[in-house]
């Protein structure tokens, strides 16, 4: 297609209505000549206009595309009241009707999104528009509960409270300069109940805030907008990218394994593409993340993976993208790139590493992690103050830049975690060093068998890779609310000063350990204000209010051996 100063033209404000009557608005980028055209599809609650979304409506239009950026119900543009989620079901439906009536489009539709933009695609996918050809939903979660707002049953604050003000309101007031003045700020964070916290950022309620904190588990108002059980009626395929140190590479790999194995159509079976690399929430744009580098092979072209994808989806142009495996993903530490058909990888064998200590996991260096089964050993014990929790430092994150000018603001991946270390909250537990190379692949569980003597607390775990000089990276990190040790659906208190059993799912990984590095597990009762504090209690969430100091107990014993199960490959670093 030529190309010159006027090869795109724009089609402002566009209506589109929906069932009900509302329209909604989208903006139109088109080749300047011809047409129909195939047409990719995004619907944003961040404003059609935002820099980020012109920008790609040129370029695909210089393309060859039709792109359609369209504002959600009750943003911006757009008629109607905005409210999270729900909308977006029969919304996207209609869009898709009303795009493929239109004059432009050639009736091949492909939709596109990251974040929300991919959320939009997953809540109306189940529905089945038989106008979509395809989806490219990136870095989003299939399951809003267990993902997104309450990870093992702990709520998510800074990125629910900070995604509702923008949706409230805009980008600008989030991340801006003026943001610490306005609501992030420490003294903001620490006020409760939980409850109120959006009337004191912008002075009014949000029904769905209110209505999160009102669902504490996952009930109807959850399972209505979960997608994991409805793969079996998707019926377009998908590309995805995800990021290791993003909010959301299990849901991303159990998106992949839940298309490829359950999608209602052969082609969603087996055209349905993934990469994963070690980036977090945002674009890939460097090949250092937190504080390690993984060199320039880590760097991807998204979007030009992206043209890749729609060129043979909707133009049917086919470079050799059809015979490639469905899944792509980057080991860091040994930094390549691998590939294959399923997750976790063949070879890969599950190993138990058990932590051991004489009882001072929290004061010296006598207490460490292999594979050896526990005997007769004293346990650890820390004191959690919810008035003094540890704060959020790297991880897995999808709110960094929701935090750009917060008195506070939040770095994700691989931070070094000394300052965490250091904390009397904290226990530690650290291999020898490592005689050979050594590959962990696959999900990250620890099974811990603990104590408190409060009626809630809080499990965090973080599995970091201690480089020989001492410095700890954090690789993955999970945390379980114990009063969800019996599952999402249900709540039950803890029996004071009795042993019970919780199972921490911790983010998926793909990393080798270098001979001479160590394998080290952080295990504390709070990451604040990334999750709200427990404040051990046992009061609601929402409108809790009283703090208490718990003792918390972890024990490792024959009777209580806890233990990380790693899931190795079968002989060491693959080449």
């Amino acid at each position: 297609m030529p190309e010159g100063p006027h090869d795109v033209r724009l089609l402002h404000g566009l209506r589109g209505r929906m069932r009900d009557g509302v329209r909604l608005s989208a903006d139109v980028y088109l080749p300047a000549t011809g047409g129909p055209f195939p047409t990719i599809v995004t619907r944003t609650p961040y404003e059609s206009l935002r820099d980020v979304f012109t920008e790609n409506g040129v370029w695909w239009a210089r393309r060859g595309y039709a792109f359609v950026i369209q504002d959600c119900r009750g943003r911006f543009g757009s008629e109607g009241v905005f409210h999270a989620y729900v909308p977006e079901i029969e919304d996207g439906y209609d869009t898709l009707d009303w795009v493929a009536g239109q004059p432009w489009c050639d009736g091949k539709i492909g939709m596109w999104g990251r974040s929300y933009g991919g959320l939009t695609q997953w809540l109306s996918a189940p529905l089945a528009s038989p106008h979509l050809t395809c989806m490219a939903p990136h870095v989003i979660c299939d399951d809003h509960f267990g993902d997104c707002h309450y990870l093992g049953g702990a709520f998510q604050l800074l990125l629910s409270l900070c995604a509702a003000v923008v949706w409230e309101t805009n980008l600008a007031l989030v991340v801006g300069r003026h943001a610490p003045r306005l609501f992030q700020n420490a003294k903001f964070w620490a006020h409760l109940p939980l409850i109120e916290m959006d009337e004191r950022a912008i002075g009014r309620k949000i029904p769905y805030w209110r209505e999160w904190l009102e669902h504490p588990v996952r009930d109807d108002y959850w399972r209505l907008l979960r997608v994991t059980d409805r793969y079996g009626r998707v019926t377009a395929p998908v590309f995805q990218q995800g990021g290791w140190y993003d909010a959301y590479p299990g849901s991303c790999l159990r998106i992949h394994e839940g298309m490829t194995r359950g999608a209602a159509t052969s082609r969603a079976r087996k055209q349905t593409r993934t990469v994963i690399g070690p980036w977090s929430h945002e674009v890939p744009e460097a090949w250092t993340v937190g504080d390690l580098e993984f060199g320039p092979d880590a760097f991807v072209d998204v979007r030009e993976e992206e043209r890749r994808w729609f060129d043979w989806q909707l133009r049917g142009v086919d470079d050799g993208i059809g015979d490639e495996p469905p899944l792509r993903w980057f080991t860091t530490g040994a930094n390549r790139w691998r590939a294959g058909e399923e997750w976790p990888p063949s070879g890969v064998e599950v190993a138990n590493w058990y932590l051991h200590s004489g009882g001072r996991a929290n004061r010296d260096d006598d207490a460490w992690l292999d594979p050896e089964p526990p005997g007769d050993e004293p346990p650890d014990r820390f004191d959690y103050d919810p008035r003094d929790p540890a704060p959020s430092l790297g991880g897995n994150l999808s709110s960094r830049l929701l935090t750009t000018h917060a008195e506070t603001p939040m770095r994700g991946g691989p931070v070094e975690q000394t300052p965490i270390e250091r904390r009397t909250d904290v226990l530690v537990y650290t291999s020898p060093p490592l005689e050979r190379d050594l590959e962990v692949t696959g999900p990250i569980e620890l099974v811990l068998y603990a104590e408190s003597d409060g009626r809630d607390t809080d499990f965090v775990a973080r599995v970091t890779d201690v480089d020989p000089e001492g410095g700890s990276f954090v690789l993955t990190e999970g945390i379980l609310r114990a009063r969800y040790r019996g599952g999402p659906d249900r709540m039950d208190l803890l029996e004071p000063n009795s042993a019970a059993q919780f199972r921490i799912g911790l983010y998926p990984m793909s990393h080798v350990f270098r001979a001479g590095h160590r394998i080290r597990l952080q295990i504390t009762s709070s990451c604040f204000p990334r999750f709200s504090r427990n404040l051990n209690t046992g009061e609601d969430v929402a409108t809790g209010t009283r703090m208490r100091t718990a003792r918390n107990t972890v024990l490792h014993s024959a009777g209580y051996p806890s233990h990380l199960r790693l899931p190795l490959a079968a002989s060491g670093e693959r080449a």
